[in-house]
């Protein structure tokens, strides 16, 4: 593939995810796409034949994004509260970069169980390592009794949670308490990050 196709490519998928996001799967149309990427809808279906296969390479994407970013905090081979900051840290770092997809996943992933059940498949043997990384790492701090008891399942929901909220409440919040500038919407994030962090390691406490 020349630079030429591969740059087709990417605005397409670039178009197709603003589509997904903005009207959700159901909804989206590959002629919108088509023209939100400035293609012909024949270009669209040379590079993607179907809405679904479209759909699922904007996802995959999302999922290789994702995990790239935890292979980061699992190479510093840190001790466990310093990694599961990290682990917070980089689910909100990724839901920063992506606010709309919390309310997309609600929405369209939950309520389509073929599309569900398509997700989990791909999501989770990505994240599978992890996950069982932070397990063991929990684990052995609840031996020591550094860590009140505690399954992986509901620490990871904890985390997933307060995370998602944040970004699902956000634009209510900036109605009732608007944010007048750049710097005062970095400061909002910041404190919401550390405050997410604390809360969670402040709940493990025996």
């Amino acid at each position: 593939m020349n630079n030429k196709e591969l740059s087709t490519e990417q605005i397409i998928l670039e178009a197709a995810e603003a589509e997904f996001l903005e009207k959700g799967y159901g909804n989206a149309k590959t002629v919108a796409i088509a023209k939100r990427a400035g293609v012909s809808h024949s270009m669209l279906h040379y590079y993607f034949r179907t809405k679904e296969q479209l759909f699922q390479k904007v996802f995959k994407e999302k999922v290789q994004t994702f995990t790239q970013m935890f292979s980061v905090v699992f190479e510093k081979n840190t001790d466990f509260s310093e990694t599961l900051r990290l682990v917070i840290e980089t689910q909100f770092n990724f839901l920063t970069q992506n606010p709309q997809l919390p309310m997309f996943v609600i929405r369209e992933i939950i309520s389509n169980k073929e599309n569900r059940d398509w997700a989990i498949n791909t999501f989770y043997p990505h994240l599978f390592p992890f996950i069982s990384t932070i397990e063991k790492m929990l684990n052995t701090e609840i031996s020591k009794g550094t860590v009140r008891p505690i399954v992986i399942q509901n620490l990871m929901m904890n985390i997933i949670s307060i995370n998602i909220s944040f970004f699902i409440a956000l634009p209510a919040l900036q109605e009732v308490f608007p944010i007048t500038n750049d710097a005062a919407f970095t400061d909002l994030l910041n404190e919401r990050r550390e405050s997410n962090v604390q809360f969670i390691l402040n709940a493990l406490k025996p």
